[in-house]
């Protein structure tokens, strides 16, 4: 068996692992990336790719018993459940309904609130070294447009919760709407600006223009992590190959693979897979220029670089396993071109696997069975948002000045 040591490995190369490594060596510290795939392969690739940080608003709240016949029940719905994994997806289910009630959800939007307001904080120390990627940012904000007066009637708690933690918006009429995004005429009631979010033009060339100093002096390791051993000399990691990385300490940066590696430890986190889905247009022009959601069909439409269109968004509950379902990508394509009145055909279509946790806040921390393995996943759609802050924390943990409010995203909190 060949085993390699190493001062910190960091388990995955999307966003958050990305920035944790980056981090890391900014405090002098010896970093390896272990992900099997390209940077930003997977969930960090098809994203919104907007850096939300307005977004303390978590998915469990009380409107979703309001709303629960429709959302379940219909395959016409922003959020479905692939019911032939119902045994499978309870459990987690049973938590996400406990999730749903004022209190919680308030207490869940306060502690989201608390890490988005590191969002750029978190992202600047790694911009200031990477200027290719710093080119990728468009600073124009996102629009929220409501298509129904009742939609924008229940939004009023939301934009009231938003305002009591602080954060920029402003709200607009129809016009408002129309006077920044003239191709939404005529489809909007009104809606909410925030003008402090910006989005990137790449994505994937974002994070890859990040990382390239560590791909470049080969910090990048290829590999599947397989299990976790702890040993006296270090965190073990077994890969799929065969090989094993010895660590002093680990991050483990997975997403929606991280449960069964910290499973491995004998840690159980009831994290699953929000599978989110994009369809992407060939414009050849910029027809948007900010994220602009139509909150209704929850889903973003970003303008990326080269006039191309990206609809992202809506949640599918299913496995990790199972196929990509058409009727979520019908979902999105219908309702994009209706709202744009667009004919081109769509360029590209892709699924992704969004870890998240019942009550939508990220785990971050130590772990409980071995303090050498820091967790750092569960972002849910704020991966992307949240990874520089993720990234600014873990690298505190290290240093042993981890900040007091932190037992907030333990996985503790699930015992």
């Amino acid at each position: 068996m060949n085993q390699t040591r190493n001062e910190i490995v960091v388990i995955g190369g999307g966003a958050v692992g990305v920035a944790c490594a980056l981090w890391l060596r900014r405090d002098g510290h010896q970093v390896v990336i272990l992900e099997p795939e390209d940077i930003a392969g997977q969930c960090s690739y098809g994203n919104a790719s907007t850096l939300a940080e307005y977004a303390c608003t978590p998915i469990a709240n009380p409107s979703i018993w309001a709303n629960l016949p429709g959302l379940l029940f219909s395959q016409d719905s922003p959020f479905v459940v692939r019911w032939s994994r119902l045994p499978q997806l309870l459990p987690w289910l049973l938590r996400f309904m406990g999730q749903c009630t004022a209190s919680r959800a308030k207490t869940n939007a306060e502690r989201l609130a608390r890490l988005l307001r590191q969002t750029y904080s978190g992202f600047e120390p790694l911009l200031a070294a990477a200027p290719e990627a710093r080119a990728l940012i468009r600073n124009n904000g996102c629009l929220y447009a409501y298509t129904t007066a009742q939609g924008l009637r229940g939004a009023q708690a939301d934009i009231a919760l938003r305002r009591t933690l602080g954060v920029e918006q402003e709200v607009l009429d129809a016009a408002g709407i129309e006077a920044l995004e003239p191709a939404m005429a005529g489809k909007s009631v009104g809606g909410v600006l925030f003008p402090r979010s910006c989005h990137l033009r790449d994505t994937q060339g974002f994070l890859q223009a990040l990382a390239a100093p560590m791909v470049a002096d080969g910090s990048l390791r290829r590999g599947r992590a397989l299990r976790l051993r702890s040993a006296s000399d270090g965190v073990h990691i077994d890969c799929e190959d065969g090989s094993t990385l010895s660590a002093d300490r680990v991050v483990l940066a997975a997403g929606a693979w991280s449960a069964q590696l910290a499973a491995t430890l004998g840690e159980r986190i009831p994290l699953d897979t929000e599978r989110g889905y994009h369809v992407e247009f060939e414009l050849g022009r910029e027809l948007l220029t900010r994220p602009t959601c139509p909150v209704e069909n929850a889903f973003y439409m970003t303008p990326l670089a080269n006039g191309r269109l990206r609809a992202a968004g809506t949640v599918e509950l299913a496995t990790l396993r199972d196929p990509l379902n058409p009727a979520r990508i019908r979902y999105i394509e219908e309702r994009v071109r209706k709202v744009l009145n667009i004919d081109a055909p769509v360029s590209h279509r892709w699924i992704g696997m969004r870890p998240t946790l019942p009550d939508c806040v990220p785990v971050i921390g130590p772990s409980a069975r071995d303090p050498r393995v820091i967790h750092a996943f569960g972002h849910q759609h704020l991966g992307i948002t949240l990874a520089g802050a993720t990234g600014e924390i873990v690298a505190a943990c290290v240093r042993g000045q981890a900040p007091d409010w932190l037992g907030d995203y333990s996985a503790a909190r699930f015992h």
